[in-house]
């Protein structure tokens, strides 16, 4: 059976290559292709998904044995002083909505949205739990 401590750091890790590879996907120079822009989104949502994954996987190593899905990890992590709760539960409806745009200005609001608000959140995440490691 598989270590509690090791499945969380696990998906962990996958989550910091996520982030990683937006890097790749953001041009340095601003300009971005309709390509980019749905590799963009699509990159948000995988690392978003990842993201409460963690938190559930880090929720049980903690203790936290029957939370389970994004809100109701969001709402714990809340609790717990390791995130906004109002930010994150933005970002689940980003990711909730985003997944069924295929409108070239929404793929725009959500790519300026995920640029400018989310990314930072998402990174700021990362600290928190690279801390806890």
């Amino acid at each position: 059976m598989e270590n509690k401590d090791t499945r969380w750091k696990l998906r962990f890790e996958n989550y910091l290559t996520t982030l990683a590879n937006f890097d790749q996907i953001i041009p340095a120079d601003g300009s971005t292709s309709e390509f980019e822009k749905y590799a963009l989104v699509q990159r948000f949502e995988f690392a978003f998904d990842l993201s409460w994954k963690v938190m559930q996987d880090y929720l049980k190593y903690v203790g936290y044995f029957d939370i389970r899905g994004p809100r109701p990890c969001i709402m714990q992590m809340a609790q717990d002083g390791l995130i906004d709760p109002f930010v994150w539960e933005e970002l689940l409806n980003a990711r909730n909505e985003s997944g069924d745009s295929f409108d070239d200005s929404k793929n725009q609001i959500y790519f300026d949205k995920i640029v400018n608000d989310f990314l930072p959140v998402l990174r700021e995440f990362k600290d928190k739990m690279v801390a806890k490691q």
